[in-house]
């Protein structure tokens, strides 16, 4: 049996919040080491449940994975500034404004770590 490298995959992930008001939607995207594209999903899946449980979430049918450049998948390198964690193609037939104004949702709540 041949053992696979875990390589870095990233996750984006989906949530209705259920106690803030408007019950805003969320979008997060979050680092996992797995072996498959299959198995970083399956990670995502569970730490995506207990993300929803501490905070009163609803957690959205939707996981989109991404593997992460192959030049990580060995371990032996280090990710930092600049490295793509995740990408998605829009094959849409519009002007570029009217697809950004498409993906904005309106006023975005943030937070920062201190």
């Amino acid at each position: 049996m041949r053992h696979e490298p875990k390589a870095w995959y990233s996750a984006r992930t989906f949530y209705r919040w259920q106690t803030w008001e408007n019950r805003p939607f969320e979008e997060r995207v979050v680092l996992f080491r797995a072996t498959s594209l299959d198995e970083a999903i399956e990670l995502a899946e569970r730490e995506s449940a207990e993300y929803a449980r501490e905070g009163e979430h609803e957690v959205l049918d939707m996981v989109q994975a991404y593997r992460i450049s192959d030049m990580f998948s060995d371990g032996d390198e280090e990710m930092g500034a600049g490295t793509e964690v995740f990408s998605k193609l829009h094959a849409l037939d519009l002007p570029a404004n009217a697809f950004l104004d498409r993906y904005d949702s309106g006023p975005a709540h943030t937070q920062t770590s201190e």
